[in-house]
């Protein structure tokens, strides 16, 4: 039996309002302000609503699997690193709160390993060794061997950094002219890669 209870064709929201050509155009021919700034209220505007979803409605697995996705967008974008070492970058470049418990990328490892096991395996013995705690007053906590995370803390930590003020918006203060070149031609070629 085939599925036809979708027979309109949407968009992917991040490219509704603009063809592939004129956004490129935009890209290349606008300071780095237009390509840098394009992808993070795209980030903001789209994606992080439906990381926020997750957060709500306790959808634990799409809450670290969305934030993780935009982490490494961000970190290869801005600091050209991939992987763990760019997942680690970006907590400590953004998410990291001041408290011990708040520094999220002191368990970077465990959260980038739990991340690849629901990405790509879904079950693993990684699961042993990781737990949530949505009532907690900490961001994280190691109890008899397992880290337990609280995701509404992480989550927030997280969102912050996009709202008005936040330390996503200062990425000018972070890098030189010349670096923020560097970004607007990464951010260009991951756009017209296939």
């Amino acid at each position: 039996m085939r599925f036809t209870g979708y027979n309109k064709r949407v968009k992917n929201n991040a490219h509704r309002n603009e063809s592939k050509e004129d956004r490129l155009r935009r890209f290349q021919n606008n300071s780095y302000v237009e390509s840098i700034e394009t992808l993070l209220n795209s980030i903001d505007n789209f994606f992080n609503n439906e990381i926020q979803v997750a957060r709500d409605n306790k959808q634990t697995s799409l809450l670290f699997m969305g934030i993780h996705a935009v982490a490494l967008i961000i970190s290869e974008a801005f600091f050209s690193k991939s992987g763990l070492d760019g997942y680690k970058l970006f907590l400590e470049t953004y998410v990291d709160g001041d408290e011990d418990d708040k520094k999220f990328s002191k368990i970077a490892t465990t959260i980038h390993d739990w991340r690849n096991i629901l990405a790509h395996q879904w079950i693993g013995s990684t699961g042993h060794d990781i737990g949530y705690d949505y009532e907690m007053d900490l961001g994280w906590q190691t109890r008899n061997e397992v880290t337990f995370i609280n995701p509404k803390i992480y989550c927030e930590q997280y969102l912050s950094v996009f709202r008005a003020g936040g330390r996503m918006w200062s990425y000018k203060e972070l890098f030189s002219e010349e670096q923020l070149e560097e970004i607007k031609s990464r951010i260009i070629a991951k756009y017209v890669k296939k």
